[in-house]
């Protein structure tokens, strides 16, 4: 028989995140938008748009598959 998971790990604890990664031989000039080290933020539509078109845009510059959207799962923090 299996122990029941633990409370904190349950699905409704549990947000998706994505970020924009690059290849590490991709150097940004300073001026590009989007060069926010990985950022990673909650997976909405609007985000997920944001991160494809920066893909998009970005693999037209450094070349394709330069660019990517990486997806986490990330245990939500309750306040005490």
């Amino acid at each position: 028989m299996r122990p029941a998971p633990h409370p904190s790990l349950s699905a409704s604890n549990r947000m998706k995140q994505i970020c924009v990664s690059w290849h590490s031989s991709v150097v940004h000039d300073e001026d590009d938008e989007h060069c926010d080290d990985g950022l990673w933020v909650p997976e909405t539509p609007a985000a997920r748009r944001e991160a494809q078109v920066i893909c998009e845009v970005q693999n037209a510059i450094y070349g394709h598959g330069s660019h990517w959207i990486e997806e986490r799962e990330a245990l939500l923090r309750r306040s005490a």
